[in-house]
């Protein structure tokens, strides 16, 4: 009988010792992460373009600089794993290297290998956010920041308008990155369903403050005077009132909309309007701008002709019954047909499959428990994708800012622990 009980006990005490492991409750990577949040607060105020004394320090660089090396410190002493998600965080490295490749052949290399070295930023960028944004709360630390940085450029362009600083006579822009009027107004509206996200999960006197920031994006959008802003800008408050499941909201939205077609009319000032747009000089230079990237990609099937340098392949593929003769260098006006002129077939599978699968990815997390933000980083990652169709921006920050949240946001619903963000 007592070896009998002796028999038993080892058994027991063997059960004790088998465990499941919990998920790990780590933050991820402290010092870096809020660096990042400096970055992203630096890069919305163009503070080296503001204080000229100094863009010789390249503040915002050094920032990125330090947060990326902190972060790999960081990964590096608490042993974690760096994450590069399949298959958009490879994709997007394959697309780099196809832009580094056309650069050896490009038409004008030193524009390629400027094109390619910025654009490197916007990919270390992607990175640090993929591998720092790693519960819920930082998500939401990350969108409030952008929304917080986004009022600087709203009030610069604002400022602007009603201090007669304009472009063209009329539009209103701000500085640095946001200079040009049709960048500046797409910047900001992909802002609105982030806000508009934010809010529908916040207090009430946060959802307050919120929806005045949504009205000062919406004033400084108009000002820019942006007609591919504005139809960017109806798509993207259309999708959100798709998206409600309350008739009501969205009967509501469809009159939001066409009474901001009809007061907009109102206002319109720029004397390029949405009337006979056959004879408007500026929308013959966007369709021109698309046959020459058409025969750009004809001639260089594979590799295009280089990062950035459809701006000087233009005159060499504009054809001469679409060229009005006001401009010898135009960049494409749009960014599915700017990647395919410039990196040819390889530059743009990758790129397309990159947004694909982030498109796939986030609807898929809207029937999570993150949906909220899945929604909204949809709904803005649409209202790039619209303006891509009037504007060449597919080397700018946003999109790959937007998909690096959503890549983040799919890391942070996979964990099993989902941490309760603070409201």
């Amino acid at each position: 009988m007592q070896s009998s009980l002796e028999c038993r006990i080892p058994a027991i005490n063997t059960h004790r010792w088998i465990r499941e492991i919990p998920a790990t409750t780590t933050d991820g990577p402290k010092i870096s992460f809020k660096l990042l949040i400096l970055f992203l607060l630096m890069l919305y105020s163009n503070v080296a373009v503001i204080f000229k004394q100094l863009d010789a320090f390249r503040p915002v660089q050094v920032v990125a600089v330090a947060a990326i090396v902190m972060m790999l410190v960081e990964l590096g002493t608490a042993r974690e794993r760096f994450r590069l998600a399949w298959p958009q965080s490879l994709v997007l490295l394959a697309f780099l290297g196809v832009a580094a490749l056309s650069s050896f052949s490009a038409i004008y290399a030193r524009q390629a290998f400027n094109t390619t070295a910025d654009f490197s930023k916007v990919i270390l960028i992607y990175l640090l956010i993929e591998n720092t944004v790693t519960t819920e709360k930082r998500l939401r630390t990350v969108l409030l920041t952008l929304l917080i940085g986004g009022m600087i450029p709203a009030f610069g362009t604002i400022n602007n308008y009603l201090h007669g600083i304009l472009k063209e006579g009329t539009r209103a822009a701000w500085k640095g990155i946001f200079g040009n009027p049709n960048e500046d107004a797409y910047a900001l509206l992909i802002l609105i369903p982030i806000a508009a996200g934010i809010a529908s999960i916040s207090r009430w006197h946060v959802r307050v403050a919120l929806w005045g920031m949504i009205g000062v994006y919406l004033l400084a959008i108009f000002l820019t005077f942006s007609r591919g802003g504005l139809l960017g800008l109806f798509a993207v408050l259309g999708l959100m009132g798709w998206k409600q499941k309350s008739f009501a909201i969205r009967a509501g939205m469809i009159a939001v909309l066409v009474g901001g077609i009809v007061v907009g009319g109102m206002f319109w000032t720029r004397k390029d309007g949405f009337k006979d747009l056959k004879e408007d000089t500026t929308v013959r230079q966007r369709f021109a701008t698309y046959e020459a990237g058409a025969l750009m990609f004809a001639a260089n099937p594979l590799l295009g002709v280089g990062p950035g340098c459809s701006l000087v392949a233009y005159p060499l593929y504009v054809p001469r019954d679409a060229h009005c003769g006001c401009q010898d260098q135009l960049v494409i006006h749009n960014s599915f047909i700017q990647v395919l002129s410039e990196l040819g077939s390889l530059g743009f599978i990758p790129w397309m499959v990159f947004l694909g699968a982030a498109m796939v990815q986030v609807r898929k997390l809207e029937k999570g428990r993150l949906a909220p933000y899945a929604t909204c980083l949809e709904i803005a990652l649409v209202g790039f994708l619209a303006c891509s169709m009037a504007g060449g921006f597919a080397y700018t920050w946003w999109p790959y800012i937007i998909v690096a949240l959503i890549t983040a946001t799919k890391h942070i619903s996979d964990s099993r622990v989902v941490e309760n963000a603070v409201q």
